[in-house]
């Protein structure tokens, strides 16, 4: 268990203007972690949790419509982008009260919009279930509620393997592509690239802490069902990473969510559909303010 130090401070702080926005970006220091954290726009907060081997930046494209109505959060995840590497025994449990107190840092006190990635998604199930009263909106992309199962476990143990054993370049070979929807890549390539530059950032124990949080999350599908949180739900038909049917099965479950179903994504639909993504996720997230 983590223990919170007394007075939690910045480290880095430093201000830039660009494309009429003022990004904050700062190394803030919260129990024994170093995060990231960038803050642009303006209004209700909007806390964007990528996926594993991602980073922040993986979501530039989509920032600049949603920060002209929402006051938009990102954070490296430990270990991946311009975050220290996290320590041993790393759970999505215990990094909500990292991110809660990365969010009081930055001064934000009203409820926020928390929208998850992949890893991101069990992140932000973990934060919503330990901080409910804290949450206006809920937006899971390629995500799933329940915990791992034996096959699943059994494949991220390989690749925590073969990082190990001083093979990641050939795990993020087949990973990277089959973030894709078949064909996309050729349609995707500087989206391809930027994806290998983020994904040989991750260091060898940011990625291994990730998978074994990934393996170890807790079981999100009891807390949803009763939760009364507005949900959105994301799901790419031809996702290779999670199971599309497995992700429709569970949305089934839920009384207050809403579906979003790309036909022409795999596991990253804000990047192989921007434009129909952006739309979405905008169309609920004005439903929820004008509640």
């Amino acid at each position: 268990m983590i223990s919170k130090k007394d007075v939690p401070f910045v480290l880095e702080r430093k201000c830039y203007i660009a494309n009429q926005f003022m990004p904050m970006e700062q190394l803030i220091k919260s129990f024994d972690y170093k995060i990231y954290t960038k803050v642009e726009g303006t209004g209700s907060p909007l806390l964007l949790l990528h996926s594993l081997w991602g980073s922040q930046i993986l979501f530039d494209k989509i920032v600049k419509p949603l920060a002209e109505k929402y006051k938009i959060i990102r954070i490296d995840f430990p270990g991946h982008g311009s975050s220290a590497s996290p320590l041993k025994n790393f759970t999505f449990e215990q990094f909500a009260d990292v991110l809660d107190d990365v969010l009081i840092q930055i001064g934000i006190e009203e409820k926020i919009n928390l929208l998850g990635h992949s890893m991101g998604g069990f992140a932000a199930l973990a934060f919503a279930k330990k901080y409910p009263q804290k949450i206006a909106s809920l937006i899971l992309i390629h995500s799933l509620l329940k915990n791992a199962d034996l096959k699943s476990i059994r494949l991220r143990n390989r690749q925590v393997s073969l990082i190990e054993n001083n093979k990641k370049d050939l795990l993020l070979q087949v990973t990277i592509s089959s973030n894709f929807a078949p064909g996309n890549v050729d349609r995707f390539t500087a989206e391809f690239e930027q994806l290998v530059l983020t994904a040989n950032l991750v260091t060898d124990q940011g990625a291994i802490a990730g998978i074994n949080a990934i393996n170890s999350r807790e079981n999100s599908l009891p807390f949803m069902m009763e939760t009364e949180i507005p949900t959105f739900m994301v799901v790419g038909v031809q996702d290779r990473v999670y199971n599309p049917e497995d992700q429709l099965s569970e949305y089934s479950n839920l009384p207050h969510a809403e579906l979003l179903l790309l036909h022409n994504s795999g596991h990253l639909g804000f990047i192989e559909e921007e434009a129909f993504f952006v739309s979405g996720v905008s169309h609920f997230l004005d439903s929820v303010r004008s509640e």
